[in-house]
């Protein structure tokens, strides 16, 4: 993709291990190859898949589309290397299992083009993932009605945040800041770090609320409560390590998130305890506190799916925030330990 003189690369990492993974690529790939106009190069980066399902010939047979295998390293450092070698002036980071419309990338580089301090530019989720059950569909709304809250109007917004679902970086602003930060080698806030990198070194990262990409990932109770932690407690330790800033200001949406899930994790937990042990006298108004203490999310919930799952979501809500205050304890625990040191 060219846009007046200025080249557009693809970035997608992948660590494929098994045939669902290998369907969200090629269906990740089709789309990116769809993109109007064309993207100049894609760049698939391996990241250590299992051999049996790893990229292969029958999906990297388009034109313009790269395979880089490297050591196994974490999505930070398959971008950092992706970019690399990637040719263009802007860089594209999209997630494998995300599938994004045509005009997506030219709708961000347009931002990019008119706002010579805007050094990224970063797109949401879809309201319908392409993949169904109530947990897959309850995170991609959360993850929505997070980047809705944001901004107010048509956008693009400026903000402190972004996600490499879809982002669209300049190359010298990457370079700038050293790239993604390679000590977070696992699937972390090795983007969001990047945004508030970013952010930091002076530059304006926009969201476009308009443009929105399908998320098929598939998210399963066991696996999703263990990565929420992991991201919750890494994101918590970076924050307390970064200090103020003008990425992490008090009144920063994600700083109010995190605030409310302070809030929200007591009285989840307690809701839950009374619930299951059968002290309704105490479930009934600590789930009721707990609701409305969550209504704007519940508002949400019930005006795009309806209120029978808005309800459905309250314990998994409840979950999410018991596990965001105990992810928030031990990434505070572990920031003083390294200030110990």
């Amino acid at each position: 993709m060219k846009v007046g003189s200025v080249g557009v690369s693809a970035v997608v990492p992948v660590r494929l291990r098994g045939p669902h993974d290998r369907e969200d690529l090629r269906a990740c790939l089709q789309a990116l190859a769809a993109s109007e106009p064309p993207l100049e190069e894609i760049i698939v980066v391996d990241d250590g898949s299992t051999p049996a399902v790893g990229p292969t010939s029958d999906l990297l047979d388009r034109r313009g589309l790269r395979l880089l295998r490297t050591t196994p390293g974490g999505p930070a450092a398959a971008r950092n290397a992706g970019a690399a070698v990637a040719g263009g002036q802007l860089i594209a980071f999209v997630d494998a299992d995300v599938r994004v419309p045509p005009d997506a990338v030219t709708r961000l580089v347009s931002h990019l083009l008119a706002r010579p301090d805007a050094v990224a530019a970063w797109a949401t989720v879809s309201a319908r993932p392409p993949v169904d059950g109530l947990l897959t569909r309850y995170k991609n709304h959360t993850h929505r009605h997070f980047t809705l809250r944001l901004g107010a109007g048509p956008g693009p917004w400026s903000t402190s945040h972004l996600t490499t679902m879809l982002a669209v970086v300049r190359r010298t602003a990457l370079e700038e800041v050293g790239g993604f930060r390679r000590a977070l080698s696992t699937v972390s806030v090795e983007d969001v770090e990047l945004g508030r990198d970013l952010v930091d070194a002076g530059g304006v990262v926009l969201l476009d609320p308009t443009v929105q990409v399908a998320h098929a990932h598939r998210f399963r109770p066991v696996g999703t409560v263990r990565n929420d932690a992991h991201k919750l407690r890494r994101l918590v330790t970076a924050e307390l390590a970064r200090g103020a800033g003008p990425s992490i200001a008090p009144d920063s949406p994600a700083s109010r998130r995190m605030r409310a899930y302070a809030r929200g994790a007591p009285l989840g937990a307690l809701a839950a305890v009374a619930t299951v042990t059968g002290a309704w006298p105490l479930a009934v108004p600590l789930g009721a506190a707990f609701a409305w203490a969550e209504r704007d999310l519940l508002t949400y919930l019930a005006r795009e799916e309806g209120p029978a799952f808005a309800v459905a979501c309250l314990p998994w809500m409840a979950v999410e925030r018991v596990t965001a205050g105990l992810a928030g304890l031990a990434g505070a625990w572990d920031h003083l330990r390294q200030q110990g040191r």
